[in-house]
């Protein structure tokens, strides 16, 4: 029961455990398991400047598993573009720029953004990612924008390794 605390509660991130009838005790840290590490909803598929993906402030190590595009505001036609560590689309490319969101062509389309080599192999952190006001982040960018107005919602998805 090293980490079960004063008060009785298991430590966050732990697994509880029976140790004896009646008794729970501390099973050690929960494997690492998947999930949205952060989102941009409503992303702007009209423009090709930067727009910036904030990592929450309590990852500060993370393994990207996937980047997932969904809901569509209209048929992306046309719309290319990737994912990059730094602003400006400089840094390796997450998401090389020639990647295509014609796959979605409605709200309830998805798409799986195929990561580049970087994108799948690194482990990110301040270390290789750009910052604003403290906190990591991914930046989205199109080198060719939808014509008409048109959003979709951004998931980063991966491990949290802080």
């Amino acid at each position: 029961m090293g980490f079960v605390q004063q008060s009785g509660n298991i430590t966050p991130g732990h697994l509880p455990v029976w140790v004896a009838p009646g008794v729970i005790g501390d099973g050690g840290a929960a494997l690492a398991a998947q999930r949205v590490l952060a989102s941009l909803r409503a992303a702007n598929f009209n423009a090709t400047n930067d727009q910036p993906i904030a990592i929450p402030q309590r990852v500060t190590a993370f393994a990207l598993t996937g980047i997932i595009v969904t809901n569509a505001s209209l048929n992306l036609t046309t719309a290319v573009g990737g994912f990059y560590p730094q602003a400006a689309k400089a840094g390796t490319p997450i998401v090389a720029a020639a990647q295509a969101y014609s796959a979605l062509t409605t709200a309830n389309a998805l798409l799986n953004a195929t990561l580049a080599a970087f994108g799948s192999g690194t482990r990110f952190s301040s270390a290789n990612l750009g910052t604003i006001g403290g906190l990591l982040n991914i930046w989205f960018a199109l080198t060719t924008a939808q014509p008409v107005a048109a959003t979709a919602d951004i998931y980063l998805v991966g491990i949290d390794l802080s």
